[in-house]
C-alpha cells in the first residue's frame, strides 16, 4: 500500500513538473496559435474539396473515428472515405469554436466545437454540431494530424 501511494505521489509530481502549455483562446502562445492556424487551414481545404485534406495533413499513422463509422480508420481509409463523401454533397457553412490547445514537446491536443451546415444534392441543408478532439505531432518542421475523433452535440 505504501509503495503504491509513493508511486502515485511521484507520478503526480512528475506530471506537475512536465513542461505543458494549456490555454484557451485568446491567451494562446505563438506555438498554440501556429497549431490552431494549421487546424483552421485543414478545414479550409476540406470544405474546398481540393484533395489536400486529409492526404497532405495526416501523419502516416493517423487514426480517425467518428459517429459515422463503426470502428477507427487509418490514413488510407480516411482519404478514401473523404473522396467518397466529397461526391455526395458539400458544406455550405461552418464555424470552429476553439476550446483548448495543450502542448507537450512535439505533441499538441486540440479540442474544439464545430457547427456545420451541409447539403446532399438538392436535399434540405442539414445542421450539425460536434465536439472534436485531435492530436497533432510536429515532424519535419510542421504539424500533422495523428488522431482525430468527434462526437455529436445534438441538433
Amino acid at each position: 500500500m505504501t509503495i503504491k501511494l509513493l508511486a502515485a505521489s511521484a507520478a503526480l509530481l512528475l506530471m506537475g513538473a512536465a513542461p505543458l502549455a494549456h490555454a484557451q483562446m485568446p491567451t494562446w502562445s505563438a506555438e498554440q496559435g501556429e497549431v490552431w492556424k494549421f487546424v483552421q487551414q485543414s478545414w479550409v481545404d476540406d470544405v474546398a474539396q481540393n484533395g489536400k485534406w486529409p492526404a497532405e495533413y495526416a501523419d502516416p499513422q493517423m487514426i480517425t473515428w467518428s459517429a459515422e463509422f463503426a470502428a477507427p480508420r487509418g490514413k488510407d481509409a480516411t482519404v478514401r472515405w473523404t473522396k467518397f463523401q466529397n461526391t455526395q454533397g458539400k458544406v455550405l457553412q461552418y464555424e470552429l469554436s476553439p476550446q483548448s490547445i495543450s502542448l507537450s514537446g512535439n505533441t499538441a491536443v486540440v479540442t474544439y466545437a464545430l457547427t456545420i451546415v451541409a447539403q446532399r444534392g438538392t436535399d434540405k441543408p442539414d445542421w450539425g454540431k460536434e465536439a472534436i478532439v485531435e492530436t497533432l505531432v510536429r515532424s519535419g518542421g510542421g504539424w500533422k494530424f495523428l488522431a482525430s475523433t468527434s462526437f455529436s452535440l445534438g441538433k
